[in-house]
């Protein structure tokens, strides 16, 4: 090591990015330059680092695990630990630093991101239509995208949301659910009841990720409210912070489904809460921890 500046370079570069300070840094390179069983005036000297900060330099070296001491010998006397150990020990630590400095830019830009696009909804009148080959369609990219712009409250009314379940709608409302969002859910009767005779591979994956969503529901229950009705007989729809709503008409000539958008249409969205709040008054609480005990429970955890 001590006739190759390149190398010597690269490790007073690793050890600067893992954490080391300057000292700490040349204290530890002088090891590889010099061997092991240094005193502290070795270091100093070979260094150039003030003996009296020497102590605290190798302590601190000490506590990274990257070096240990022989208080036998007097004077103390310091080893170099594996550097194949020690160093992947740091690496790993500034692995967990990065990923969680990543997680938090993330989270910072999702909410840059719902923020710019509730000022963009405020700003103009949005109204599109969008055509859907199914109802599942709707549940599978309608309500997900509307569900991760909410910052407040989801309302969501429909006959089949359980026979349509999916991965996307499963993944963004767990996200809200974590986030602290107000779930509301009226479904039918029929629909809760047909998760416990669901069979075949395709259904077992259903029943899993359901499992999973009420796994979460069950932690967050102060959060979460289901409803059932057999009294169901409008168009699917959802309310988000009860300033947006999304809702889907079936075609008469093709029987797609034809979804509208209003985000800011304050009419059509009192509307909509108005049909919910009469259903909500005419519905059953559903207890999610029943569910629970099914044997797909177990099958959920698993995945």
């Amino acid at each position: 090591m001590a006739s190759n500046p390149i190398a010597r370079d690269n490790l007073y570069l690793l050890t600067k990015k893992l954490g080391l300070s300057a000292f700490e840094s040349k204290a530890y390179i002088c090891f590889f330059e010099m061997g092991n069983g240094l005193s502290a005036k070795d270091i100093s000297k070979s260094t150039g680092i003030p003996l009296t900060r020497v102590y605290d330099v190798m302590k601190a070296l000490e506590e990274k695990c990257l070096v240990r001491q022989d208080r036998l010998n007097k004077p103390v006397k310091y080893y170099l630990n594996d550097p194949a150990y020690s160093l992947t020990l740091l690496l790993n630590k500034k692995k967990m630093q990065i990923n969680e400095e990543i997680a938090m830019l993330e989270s910072w830009v999702e909410e840059l991101k719902r923020l710019s696009m509730k000022d963009a909804a405020n700003a103009s009148v949005y109204s599109e239509w969008m055509l859907y080959d199914s109802e599942k369609d709707v549940y599978e990219n309608l309500i997900p995208t509307l569900i991760r712009d909410a910052s407040r409250e989801v309302i969501i009314v429909g006959r089949n949301i359980i026979n349509t379940i999916n991965k996307r709608f499963v993944e963004e409302t767990i996200k809200g659910i974590e986030r602290g969002i107000i779930f509301k859910t009226i479904i039918t009767i029929d629909s809760l009841d047909s998760v416990l005779t669901y069979n075949g591979e395709e259904a077992l994956e259903k029943k899993a990720l359901l499992m999973k969503l009420l796994q979460t529901c069950n932690m967050y229950s102060d959060l979460v409210y289901v409803r059932a009705s057999d009294l169901i007989n409008v168009v699917p729809f959802g309310i988000f912070d009860a300033e947006r709503v999304g809702f889907s008409v079936q075609s008469p000539n093709n029987s797609k489904y034809i979804v509208t958008l209003v985000t800011d249409k304050k009419d059509v969205v009192d509307e909509f809460y108005d049909v919910f709040e009469d259903l909500w008054s005419k519905s059953l609480d559903v207890d999610l921890n029943k569910f629970s005990d099914n044997d797909a429970y177990s099958l959920a955890m698993d995945e």
